[in-house]
């Protein structure tokens, strides 16, 4: 499924179901959460940079704006340590948490610009190896 822009309104733009004329969307937003990864992956500085790197480049299609802060914290309790990702993006951002504790990787990607979002999913099950990915996607008004 790919998330496409409405028509902005004006005179001649189509109309709702209300039939109130049809707004851009502010932007998109999706959650994934990816089960059944590899420890070895999850707690990889490297692997996590270039997964930023290759879901802006690759996937999004969206400009990098600056490196990807990537930082390892949460240490008070087994369930919340690990590596987050903080990548920003020119038209918003991506951030992620992973759980070595739970095999497990947390993903929130906000774009005013669209993009598929069943491609997001499965990119990031796929890189970090996941048995089985959950995700929810918003429309931002």
């Amino acid at each position: 499924m790919r998330v496409q822009p409405a028509t902005s309104a004006n005179p001649s733009s189509p109309t709702s179901a209300t039939g109130t004329p049809a707004v851009e969307p502010f932007g998109w937003s999706m959650s994934v959460d990816v089960y059944g990864c590899p420890v070895d992956r999850l707690e990889s500085h490297d692997a996590i940079a270039q997964f930023a790197v290759e879901l802006c480049d690759d996937v999004l299609r969206m400009k990098r704006y600056g490196e990807p802060i990537i930082e390892w914290f949460g240490l008070a309790d087994p369930k919340t340590a690990g590596y987050s990702l903080v990548q920003l993006i020119e038209t918003s951002n991506v951030v992620a948490h992973f759980s070595g504790d739970r095999g497990s990787a947390h993903f929130d990607v906000f774009s005013c610009a669209p993009y598929d979002p069943d491609a997001v999913e499965r990119f990031c099950r796929e890189f970090f190896g996941g048995t089985s990915s959950t995700a929810v996607s918003t429309t931002r008004a």
